[in-house]
């Protein structure tokens, strides 16, 4: 049988592994070509090894690493990695499941079975209002994108699909792709849990790279905010402990919005004033205050953003819901707390206080 049609075998044995599982066949077959004479055969079935269940991949695997060709070699390689790192992500989950029931054991063996039930039915109330405003911002970004899609389509069938109008539909899915990805990412940072690591760090150095993320942000996606002046004062001398980026992240978060409280449209922010101020309360903890006179929020919009669920945007055309809660969460696992208030067409004010010294939070 020609070398061509042995790699067409070991596709069609991933695709069998793919459908119905692993069968002693179709391992049989994967074992015979790891021997194959040429070495894009063994890469092939090295390429699958991920594929393989547990009690068969240690046989497969220990005869392909031993494999001279040094292709051979990187897609084994790769295939251990990806198989260690799904494990550890499997393990984490598990971890996190049981950290969760181990909570609920002790809600019930310390306030009985009624509270630990109404416990479990708010979680998954929560849990639903989360996952539902999440997939409607998904839809939100999406809907759009199918658009400018079809709109490329069309121009396509139609034979007058000029340079122009296909730069501008790229563009805009360009920036619809750009949106989808930082929802994905705000998720992943709002699910993720803090490291429980903490460093002295100086608090004008956290503001300063918090700042410098917020503009180049604003770069990265062609928004100019020079017509919004900010200004900063924060003591040299104070620092605090924390886990440095997740509250870069939080201030980050808490200053973008600021920012974007003055935007006119998605591109254009109008005139107005960003100030930050930081001070020590006391010995144990700082203050950091950002006010903005920016559009402010009705009392609707505002008890809304007070409750702290991801998902909802509010006024702003830019954000992607998660801001706000993932810097709560991030202060919050740091021993600190974040409080909101605003007024329609007068501003908003966000201060957020925090330990000096490490007193735990985290995981």
């Amino acid at each position: 049988m020609p070398w061509p049609q042995r790699r067409a075998l070991v596709k069609v044995a991933t695709e069998r592994l793919v459908q119905v599982g692993a069968t002693e066949t179709i391992l049989s077959l994967l074992l015979l070509l790891a021997d194959d004479p040429k070495w894009e055969v063994r890469k092939d079935v090295a390429d699958c090894l991920l594929l393989v269940p547990d009690d068969d991949f240690p046989r497969l695997a220990a005869k392909l690493s031993q494999d001279s060709n040094s292709f051979v070699q990187k897609a084994v390689e790769r295939a251990l990695d990806r198989r260690r790192r799904g494990q550890e992500s499997v393990q984490r989950k598990l971890r996190g499941l049981d950290q969760v029931q181990d909570q609920y054991a002790n809600i019930e063996k310390m306030h009985g079975s009624i509270a630990a039930r109404k416990a479990h039915q708010m979680a998954e109330r929560l849990y639903d209002v989360l996952v539902g405003a999440t997939v409607h911002d998904m839809r939100n970004i999406l809907a759009p994108l199918k658009s400018t899609i079809s709109s490329l389509l069309s121009h396509l069938a139609d034979g007058n699909l000029d340079p122009k109008t296909f730069e501008k539909n790229l563009t805009k899915m360009g920036y619809q792709a750009a949106t989808l990805e930082r929802l994905l990412e705000d998720m992943r940072a709002y699910s993720q849990p803090t490291p429980s690591q903490r460093h002295r760090e100086r608090l004008a150095d956290v503001v300063k790279e918090a700042h410098d993320m917020v503009l180049d942000g604003f770069k990265a996606t062609g928004r100019d905010p020079d017509s919004v002046e900010a200004s900063f004062d924060v003591p040299e001398n104070l620092t605090f402990e924390v886990s440095r980026h997740q509250i870069v992240r939080a201030v980050s978060n808490v200053l973008k919005n600021a920012y974007e409280s003055f935007a006119i449209d998605p591109q254009v922010f109008g005139e107005g004033e960003v100030r930050l101020e930081a001070r020590r309360i006391d010995d144990e903890r700082i203050e950091i205050v950002v006010r903005d006179n920016g559009m402010g929020l009705s009392e609707e919009e505002l008890a809304e953003v007070r409750r702290f669920v991801p998902g909802g945007t509010s006024k702003k055309t830019h954000g992607t819901g998660f801001g706000l809660p993932i810097a709560k969460r991030k202060i919050e696992d740091h021993g600190g707390s974040l409080a909101i208030e605003s007024q329609e067409d007068v501003g908003t004010m966000v201060t957020i206080t925090l330990p000096i010294e490490s007193g735990g939070g985290g995981e």
